[in-house]
């Protein structure tokens, strides 16, 4: 293992030799790979929904060279090496798991979240805010899943979806009037829909990326059917030929 590990770090480092290294790897720093980083770890959970576990070891890779990336264009500025990211890890995981490295882990669930908060306190990380900022580090679709679920344990929540549902027809309403009078205001209205709508799926026991992430599947899988069988290009079909066509894959689908 730290033979591969040790030789991946080097093949980074000749990414990134001034002298041989690649234009593009060159051209890069930690803000213009952010992107990457995000797509690449979208992918890595795509692949562990459809527990396809060659696609998830390419995946894992995948991320390890964003992870690695960052890591070299830091150690380019003397700011921190691979090996300090990886010792700054172990150091943690040990001080914050002492239930196993002290030898007692005959302990609750509920204690080691008590311990585990102890400890952040302990480390000056600790948010004490009653909605804490960590929620907001998230994709915008996890973090309106994870503040609405903090909420509901503050109980601050609807009692039940047709409630939420309510809620998020109230919020169309609003944006159709924005739409029509106030234009200035179309964006915030549209984000209260979306957050409306993310606090729905969790009343109804779903996680709202995993739905959006299944219908994006299904968009995907049925658009490409219509260019399937179609017998004309895309595009030169009337609106009323590709409404026909996508009835005609739900149909396909039903069957």
């Amino acid at each position: 293992m730290g033979h591969y590990f040790d030789e991946l770090v080097q093949t980074i480092k000749a990414l990134r030799d001034p002298e041989t290294g690649c234009p593009w790897d060159l051209s890069q720093d930690h803000h213009s790979l952010t992107p990457y980083l995000l797509e690449e770890c979208y992918e890595l959970f795509n692949s562990l929904l459809k527990d396809d576990f060659d696609e998830t070891k390419e995946e894992l890779g995948d991320v390890l060279l964003q992870v690695l990336l960052h890591s070299q264009l830091a150690n380019e500025k003397n700011r921190f090496s691979i090996e300090d990211v990886c010792k700054n890890l172990n150091l943690k995981m040990i001080r914050r798991h002492p239930h196993v490295f002290n030898g007692d882990n005959k302990v609750s669930i509920e204690q080691l979240h008590i311990n585990w908060e102890k400890i952040k306190k302990q480390e000056g990380k600790q948010d004490n805010s009653l909605l804490k900022k960590k929620y907001l580090n998230n994709p915008s679709l996890v973090a309106a899943y994870k503040i609405g679920k903090k909420t509901h344990e503050l109980k601050f929540d609807w009692d039940n979806a047709q409630e939420v549902i309510k809620q998020l027809e109230s919020e169309i309403e609003e944006l159709k009037h924005a739409i029509e009078n106030n234009p200035k205001e179309v964006e915030e209205e549209m984000g209260d829909v979306l957050f409306s709508a993310a606090q729905v799926s969790r009343h109804l026991g779903f996680h709202p990326e995993e739905n959006l992430n299944k219908a994006n599947h299904k968009f995907h899988r049925r658009f490409t059917r219509m260019g399937e069988i179609s017998d004309k290009d895309f595009l030169d079909l009337s609106m009323s030929e590709k409404e026909k066509l996508w009835s005609a894959v739900k149909d396909e689908e039903r069957k």
